[in-house]
């Protein structure tokens, strides 16, 4: 039989296709040849494996022979451990999750997961007549060829045995081996590859010798500490080249110890140790080589003190937190945390060093996420942060543009041919830092374009009529005004673009340290923006008249002989307006990109951080949009020690700034500054309570460590000595104000006519008319519309699509119903569904999520939780990620919707996934979400129709209705961003319903509006996101609201509203006996028990030990909580049968009131309770009792059932 002469071993078996494959595959040719015969009406199910294993150095090899051109998406190719025997077929070898190793398009995939990007060899470009070969060496490497051609290593460490996989996916529809046929390459010699040299670009990975506490994982990425908190030191498998980062996450930790992470570089080689010997237990007792290590925020060499505070401490860093580690070419090492470099750690560091990391303390495991360098020249490699000049490679527009563009001259000129829009052209690579890419301009005529960054693959981006469209990870220069996300985040840049003219070079580069920065004919017109991530492309816009640029950068005319040193690249940005952070407290909303801050609910839980650390003499000021005289209280602001990386957005944040004491904290609360809650200075300015909207109020940190507050542009003097620097603004949107504007910039120093406006400064109008001005085509009702609004065209076989596409209805059956967005999510922006329809007929109901799936390359499974691939589907209360259950009891379950009820998706800016239930985030479902996702939306079971709703709906629905606070007074104010929708129907309502009915209660006493009766179960509590205690009165007093009871208002008599009860009283509970409700509606106020009926004395509930303050029984009791009120001595049980259902139910009443402070005495429980009674309450304060008639106000029948 042929072979090839490639092959060592003596091979008996000719190569063929297996007999087993795919469904849609079909075997021809005496197995030969494979072919997807439906190939117009299918595009998938057709993977075709080889009839043996292949041997070490042995080619197989294909040609192409049929392909369509209906599908996107082409050949699939690569390798697997798992015999065909063996293999249940899936719709795509991408699907199999273990021992398989695939090359789709240009990325190179490990069981399911892409380990490398770009590689050479781009599948979707084959086409036919192309011959395509795949190899596993002798050494454990996949090599892929084309033509004969070795495309270089694609990945390493694959094991013997393994046999060839091709999957004729999407337009690929034939192939047949050419493997031993006189085409292939059969006469090629073994030493003309260079098997050995190391991959371009591959994943770095720990040695396996590495301390006695570690184990490896994950093709040795992963590294884990399986038992006490040290001996976790791992080192890198290869020493690292100049300039080359080793990046770890963190992705577990325990609260069980202290210390953390410690990261650095060392001589030692892991050849020197081994697995289980030489190591010491942590990483700065490493001193039988030379060893730098960043240990908390100190520097280390061979355990001695280097450096203190040195960057923020590593103590800090949670799950996903990232932190690498590189050795520069001048001799410098640097630490990297969370993609920012933090300086020369230490100097005089060899080469050749090995990365260490001791997974000490807290941080339990990591995985290395960084790539090793390719075997480039020194020229070739990207430039150190000593280097001199500017160096450039990827100079070339990539293939994939704007439907406008024609590229010539070598890809090296773009041309708009139509139109004025449409006409983006992206760098084909990523532009290393430091380096310039630069333009010319060619016409003659004046020239519109837009110039920036962005961060999305041209593969991946969907091109709009302009990059102003695109709202995530984008920054772009139009005219004078620097855009982000296509919002302008900075107005009057040194440069206009509209003032440039033909044969103008234009340049643009990030820097080291993040920032954004433009070149006129070599001249740097200084910093942009700040905070640019790395692994950016270069984006023009060939807009309005600007219609042909070239590409100089490597040419004569480009700034290629510049000194960095001429370029203040550390300077800090002029004008950069403050944010607040999104990881807020639970009762906050961020809009108008994190610089406006509202409160939807409640009157607390409304701290915000500023998004940095502010510097010396920098002053974050804010400004009142939005009060409310419903609450008494006011706005606080200080700084605190506490970041915001250390919180999350649903947690850790206590309801106010004095109650933030796990760091030290100095805030001004009314006209005291307080220290972690205690008085430090009395009467220190007028009070903040008197601040109405318009009005300002600012904090800094002075040089000498002082702390100062402004108040209307007045500073107020020296609020707190001793702060340390690198403080945080925290602001508490408490009580009266609800809502204020950040107005300061990042950078004091400058005039005031230097400063750019703030965003309240520039109006709507003025916005529209720059934009009419700068973009022509877009008329002022496409400002501001989001993305995403409808749904793909592909989706489940039972959907049917109305509505603009806007609603979708499950027309069939239960399931398939699965649908997806039109574009991706951008991040912080909520895509939010109605339930429109439900069927009681089904079990179960709707499930949500996002996929890393474009929609129009997905096959669709029967439901949403089957979708294997980049997947976090909720279903009921579970998170489902790839179809495995990773996590219970999240949020409310969702198979508990109603008709009416609002659902939605958001993913934050550190990739957070976010279920919403009617406007109430339920915090953190899954992290590490990838960039572009989807929506997906499976209408299922119970489920039949949904809507998606934009913000404008929900706003001009809330204008329509009254917003109830805890449902005791109806009052209009300015619409919160999201406001929960009205539970329209629930069966323990309905139940607690049927049972007043049975009472016989005169509805007069009732309130006829339906929207003050609350339930309180807890699926109802849980999707209005309420608190479970709320203050009430003057003084606020605690009260707890009645979970697991209903709600039915009262009717509230005159002197309600004239004694101002729902503001200045308390709110309390008061348990009675069914037979008694009557006579106390009667009367219209509770009565003394004798008064109602005999109460005989139970041993439970009074005793000699335990009585009330007074020994007169002829008192009102009354409690803060119904878990005490509602109590059998108090609320006796009632048997009840339901007239619906026949079945039998044990029922309680109480009361909910207002109660006059004070008038009222506090006692201990008076019902031999040994165990607190609810946690909020002292057991020896639970019991309020009073005389005095007319000091209580109904307005609530409390009913609960058993």
């Amino acid at each position: 039989s042929p072979r090839s002469p490639l092959i060592n071993n003596c091979v008996t078996e000719e190569l063929r296709f297996h007999h087993l494959h795919g469904r849609n595959a079909t075997i021809t040719n005496n197995g030969r040849t494979a072919s997807r015969p439906n190939a117009r009406g299918e595009f998938n199910d057709a993977i075709i494996m080889s009839n043996r294993a292949l041997q070490d150095n042995e080619l197989f090899e294909v040609v192409i022979e049929k392909m369509v051109d209906r599908w996107s998406g082409s050949i699939e190719a690569g390798l697997t451990a798992i015999r065909p025997d063996d293999l249940e077929f899936p719709n795509t070898m991408t699907d199999i999750d273990y021992d398989t190793w695939m090359l789709s398009g240009s990325a190179v995939m490990q069981d399911g997961s892409t380990i490398r990007n770009g590689y050479q060899l781009d599948l979707d470009t084959l086409t036919g007549g192309s011959r395509l070969g795949m190899m596993r060496t002798s050494n454990g490497e996949m090599h892929f060829f084309v033509n004969g051609v070795d495309q270089g290593v694609a990945c390493t460490d694959v094991p013997p045995g393994i046999y060839a996989v091709i999957d004729l996916y999407g337009q690929c529809a034939q192939v047949s081996i050419t493997s031993g046929s006189e085409n292939s390459l059969i006469n090629g010699d073994l030493q003309q590859f260079n098997f050995t040299s190391p991959l371009p670009g591959a994943i770095h990975r720990f040695h396996q010798n590495a301390g006695k506490n570690v184990a490896l994982k994950n093709n040795s990425c992963t590294a884990t500490r399986v038992r006490n908190f040290n001996h976790g030191l791992v080192l890198s498998s290869k020493p690292l080249r100049s300039d080359e980062l080793f990046e770890i996450r963190i992705e577990q930790t325990s609260s069980r110890w202290s210390g953390s992470l410690q990261i650095g570089l060392s001589m030692l080689t892991p050849y020197e140790v081994t697995p289980t010997a030489n190591l010491p237990p942590s990483a700065i007792d490493l001193r039988s080589k030379v060893t730098w290590v960043m240990s908390g925020s100190c520097i280390k060499r061979n355990g001695l003190m280097l450096k203190e505070n040195y960057a923020p401490t590593l103590d800090r860093l949670e799950v996903g937190g990232r932190v690498g580690v590189k050795r520069c070419t001048d001799g410098t090492m640097h630490i990297v945390i969370n993609g920012e470099d933090m300086g020369v750690a230490a100097n005089s560091v060899p080469k050749d060093m090995y990365a260490v990391v001791d997974l000490y303390g807290r941080v339990e495991q990591v995985t290395v996420i960084s790539s090793s360098f390719p075997d480039l020249t020194e020229s070739d490699r990207p430039p150190s942060i000593k280097c001199t000049s500017l160096e450039l490679v990827c100079m070339e527009f990539h293939w994939n543009h704007g439907k406008n563009v024609q590229l010539i001259n070598d890809n090296m000129t773009a041309c708009r041919t139509a139109s004025y829009n449409q006409g983006i052209v992206v760098s084909r690579r990523p532009l290393p830092r430091m380096q310039l890419f630069q333009v010319l301009l060619l016409k003659k005529e004046i020239n519109i374009s837009l110039i920036g960054l962005t961060a999305i693959r041209p593969d991946d981006l969907e091109f709009p009529n302009t990059m102003t469209d695109i709202d995530y990870d984008t920054w772009m220069l139009s005219g004078s005004a620097v855009m982000q996300d296509g919002s302008t985040i900075r107005n009057g840049y040194q440069l206009d673009l509209d003032t440039l003219t033909g044969g103008s070079r234009l340049g643009m580069m990030r820097t080291s340290n993040g920032e954004m920065h433009f070149f006129v004919n070599g001249v740097d017109q200084g910093v942009a923006c700040t905070d640019v991530p790395p692994g950016i492309y270069a984006v023009i816009d060939l807009y309005g008249q600007c219609a042909q640029v070239s590409i100089t950068s490597g040419s004569e005319n480009s700034l290629i002989n510049g000194d960095l040193q001429q370029f203040n690249f550390t300077s800090p940005l002029p004008g950069a307006i403050h944010r607040f952070h999104q990881n807020a407290g639970k009762n906050v909303a961020l809009k108008n990109n994190s610089c406006t801050a509202t409160r939807v609910r409640n009157f607390n839980h409304g701290l915000v951080l500023s998004s940095k650390p502010l510097r010396s003499d920098e002053l974050f000021e804010i400004r009142i949009e939005q009060t409310s005289s419903r609450w008494s209280g006011s706005l606080q602001i200080g700084l605190s020690m506490l970041t915001p990386y250390e919180v999350t957005p649903t947690a850790n944040l206590p309801p106010s700034a004095i109650d933030l004491r796990s760091k030290v904290t100095w805030v001004m609360s009314g006209s005291c500054i307080k220290r972690n809650g205690l008085m430090l200075k009395e009467n220190y300015a007028p009070t903040l309570d008197r601040l109405e909207v318009g009005g300002r109020v600012g904090v800094k940190r002075c040089t000498d460590g002082t702390m100062h507050i402004v108040i209307n542009g007045e500073d107020m003097g020296v609020a707190a000595n001793s702060v340390p620097k690198d403080m945080y603004a925290v602001v508490d949107l408490y009580g009266r104000v609800e809502q204020v504007t950040v107005i300061s910039s990042s950078f004091p120093d400058l005039p005031e006519s230097d400063r750019p406006p703030s965003i309240s400064s520039t109006s709507t109008e003025s916005l529209e008319n720059w934009r009419g001005e700068s973009f022509g085509c877009r008329d002022s009702d496409e400002i501001g519309k989001l993305v995403c609004m409808e749904f793909h065209w592909n989706h489940g076989k039972n959907v049917q699509l109305i509505n603009d596409n806007m609603t979708a209805c499950r027309t069939a059956s239960y399931n398939q119903g699965i649908v997806v967005s039109r574009r991706p999510l951008p991040r912080m922006q909520l895509f939010q569904v109605r339930v429109d329809k439900l069927n009681p007929r089904w079990t179960s109901s709707l499930l949500i999520g996002v996929v890393g799936q474009a929609p129009d390359k997905l096959s669709f499974p029967l439901t949403a939780v089957g979708i294997k691939k980049s997947s976090w589907i909720i279903q009921g209360n579970a998170l489902f990620n790839n179809s495995v259950k990773v996590r219970e009891q999240y949020g409310p379950n969702l198979d508990s919707l109603h008709v009416g009820h609002l659902v939605g998706v958001m993913v934050d800016l550190n990739g957070c996934f976010h279920l919403f239930v009617n406007g109430v985030d339920q915090g953190v479902a899954a992290h590490d979400i990838p960039v572009p996702c989807y929506v997906v939306i499976d209408v299922y079971g119970q489920c039949e129709q949904i809507t998606i709703i934009r913000d404008d709906m929900i706003e001009n629905d809330n204008r329509e209705k009254a917003d109830m606070v805890d449902g005791m007074k109806e009052s209009v104010v300015g619409s919160p961003p999201i406001t929960p929708a009205v539970v329209r129907n629930c069966e323990y309502k309905n139940l607690c319903t049927r049972f007043k009915n049975c009472l016989g209660l005169p509805e007069g006493y009732f309130n006829p509006e339906p929207k003050y009766n609350l339930c309180y179960c807890e699926t109802c509590h849980k999707l209005r996101g309420d608190e479970p205690y709320v203050k009430r009165g003057d003084p606020p007093r605690d009260y707890a609201l009645p979970f697991g009871w209903s709600r039915f208002a009262l009717r509230l008599p005159p002197r309600a509203e004239m004694m101002n009860v729902f503001e200045k009283w308390h709110v309390a509970f008061h348990g009675t006996s069914v037979a008694a409700i009557r006579k106390i509606l009667d009367s219209g106020e509770l009565l003394i028990p004798g008064n109602v009926q005999p109460v005989p004395d139970r041993d439970e509930h009074s005793n000699d030990d335990n009585k009330p303050q007074t020994a007169d029984i002829t008192q009102i009791f009354l409690s803060p909580t119904v878990k005490y009120a509602g109590h059998d001595a108090y609320a006796p049980r009632y048997k009840f049968i339901d007239p619906k259902t026949k079945t039998t139910h044990y029922a309680t009443v109480a009361f909910q009131v207002c109660i006059r402070p004070g008038c009222y005495q506090t006692g201990p429980q008076t019902i031999g309770a040994n165990e607190p009674i609810d946690p909020k309450f002292d057991n020896n304060e639970i019991e309020w009792f009073t005389k005095e008639r007319g000091a209580t106000v109904l307005y609530g029948l409390l009913i609960k059932i058993e």
